[in-house]
């Protein structure tokens, strides 16, 4: 892939587990709000505390395109994004089973659904809210939020600040 595309980064330690992203996601793609038609998934673990945004990761090589008997998931040169065409796809559900991440799924419908970038531009991100500004936040931005849609030089940046949060954790205990 080329590092002139955007990437989406998901930072679990900012999800509010608000559930909007799910909502925004499937009102875009099916004009109906029903999560179970969303291409992004909050898992929770609620004794824990814990939401974690799932979606796509448009890998490169992607295991959910390597699998596809018709190949109907490409990679759109374009966005990155890897998609599929409906037009070839016969809902074998090999790419479910193929993707490490848990990133596909079937719709209410029982297509094989996947977040598609939403062409370039991830309506997700733009409804993902900030944490208040008076939560902990890693990074130390009070507008820092879950989801961002960065170019990849800033995905590593944002990595290796997760990675001195935990590290300071782990010796602040």
């Amino acid at each position: 892939m080329s590092t002139s595309k955007k990437v989406m980064i998901v930072n679990p330690i900012l999800c509010t587990g608000c559930l909007e992203c799910e909502l925004v996601c499937s009102i875009n793609k099916t004009g109906i709000a029903n999560p179970a038609d969303a291409r992004i998934k909050i898992t929770k673990n609620i004794e824990e505390g814990i939401c974690l945004p799932i979606t796509c990761r448009h890998c490169d090589p992607a295991p959910c395109a390597e699998e596809c008997p018709t190949e109907a998931i490409s990679r759109d040169l374009e966005t990155g994004a890897m998609v599929i065409d409906y037009d070839e796809c016969i809902s074998c559900e090999q790419c479910l089973m193929a993707c490490p991440f848990g990133a596909m799924q079937l719709s209410s419908g029982g297509d094989v659904i996947k977040c598609d970038l939403c062409g370039g531009d991830p309506l997700c991100v733009k409804f993902c809210k900030p944490r208040p500004a008076n939560s902990s936040s890693f990074m130390a931005n009070p507008r820092a939020s879950a989801l961002q849609f960065v170019d990849p030089s800033e995905a590593t940046r944002t990595k290796r600040l997760m990675q001195g949060h935990k590290f300071i954790e782990f010796f602040s205990e």
